[in-house]
């Protein structure tokens, strides 16, 4: 996978929101295996408008 913007912080932008949509639509997410420090508390990663009604925990708050 790649991810380029029109200037570099662009593209970190966008690289993590394909980090957080690959983390909240995969299959480790959707059986509730995947954690990050704390049970429900979300990755710490933004995700694109179209996945926020997946976020979880903080996430939900921040992102």
């Amino acid at each position: 996978m790649a991810a380029g913007g029109v200037d570099d912080v662009q593209a970190i932008a966008i690289a993590l929101q394909m980090i957080g949509a690959f983390l909240y639509a995969s299959d480790h997410h959707a059986s509730g295996k995947l954690v990050w420090l704390e049970a429900g508390k979300g990755y710490g990663f933004p995700v694109p408008n179209n996945l926020r009604d997946m976020l979880i925990g903080d996430d939900k708050k921040f992102f």
